[in-house]
């Protein structure tokens, strides 16, 4: 009787050892913490500050440039603390002059703060119906362009000026649209 248990168990542990290493691996499951902080775009790891007083940050964190009575900026605006009654009593500064073109130096800056030590490469582009162009530094003419590419080093800033072209536009009209703007690992192509 002990022999024929203890053949039993043997084929037994085979079977098992066979099945066992035979097994395709079906499931796994794990759970693991997460934390990612949304901050306001001032405060990223690729941030865009505004540096000028028509762009600004909103209240979902998102910088905004805005050249009209509704940013809370203007000296106009009931909300603005350095509020100025003749401004908003005259309209003044409401934003642009019909069939113009405005150059606004370092309305914003794009830094790289990544922990990595890695240069980025920024895509700026607007979609909207004209009137917007980009450029880095210095206004040169002719320099403005629609899509604007350029590398940001670890640890730096990149400062970006807009043209504003109101050309064929009359009292009333606007220029309404979105940038978009992306950051890409290394260096831009040349």
């Amino acid at each position: 009787m002990k022999k024929i248990l203890g053949i039993f168990m043997l084929i037994a542990g085979i079977v098992i050892a066979v099945s066992a290493s035979s097994a395709n691996f079906a499931y796994f499951e794990a759970t693991r913490n997460v934390t990612v902080n949304v901050v306001p775009d001032d405060n990223e790891l690729i941030d865009l500050k505004p540096l000028q007083p028509y762009a600004y940050i909103n209240s979902n964190g998102e910088m905004v440039l805005q050249l009209s009575k509704t940013n809370i900026n203007w000296p106009g605006h009931i909300a603005n603390p350095n509020y100025n009654e003749t401004w908003a009593t005259m309209e003044y500064g409401m934003g642009i002059s019909p069939d113009s073109i405005y150059v606004f130096e370092e309305v914003f800056e794009v830094s790289n703060h990544l922990w990595e030590g890695v240069d980025i490469c920024v895509k700026l582009s607007y979609s909207g119906e004209g009137g917007i162009l980009f450029f880095t530094g210095d206004y040169v003419e002719g320099a403005e362009k629609d899509k604007l590419t350029f590398t940001v080093p670890h640890g730096e800033a990149v400062k970006v000026g807009i043209v504003l072209d109101s050309s064929g536009l009359v009292d009333g009209d606007s220029i309404d649209g979105d940038i978009t703007i992306t950051a890409d690992n290394g260096q831009c192509p040349k």
